[in-house]
């Protein structure tokens, strides 16, 4: 078996990954994320999830989208840093150095 290499750090989530997550960017609009992006956003995130669900039934399902307020991080790690307010997702060197990995594979 291979070697497991890049980015094997744990990510903690204190919220529903599989609800639909959401960011507001500056051109007043919401744009769904992953939940990589959505945890290092500075700026306005929601989620949306249904409120119960019923084995069998998936046209009558009921939504709830409620604004989150916790932690931000910088992008691919558990470093927390201080809301601000910024609108941008908060680089850090895991993501610099994620985007040239990826950049190269052209």
């Amino acid at each position: 078996m291979a070697e497991k290499r890049g980015h094997i750090e744990k990510l903690t989530h204190d919220f529903n990954t599989s609800g639909v997550l959401e960011i507001f960017l500056r051109n007043e609009k919401w744009y769904r994320v992953t939940s990589r992006d959505f945890r290092s956003f500075d700026g306005k995130r929601r989620i949306t999830e249904p409120t119960e669900t019923i084995q069998g039934d998936v046209w009558n399902v009921n939504m709830r989208t409620y604004e989150y307020e916790g932690p931000v991080f910088l992008w691919g790690t558990n470093k927390q840093v201080r809301y601000q307010g910024t609108g941008e997702v908060i680089n850090s060197t895991v993501r610099e150095k994620f985007n040239k990995t990826s950049g190269s594979r052209g």
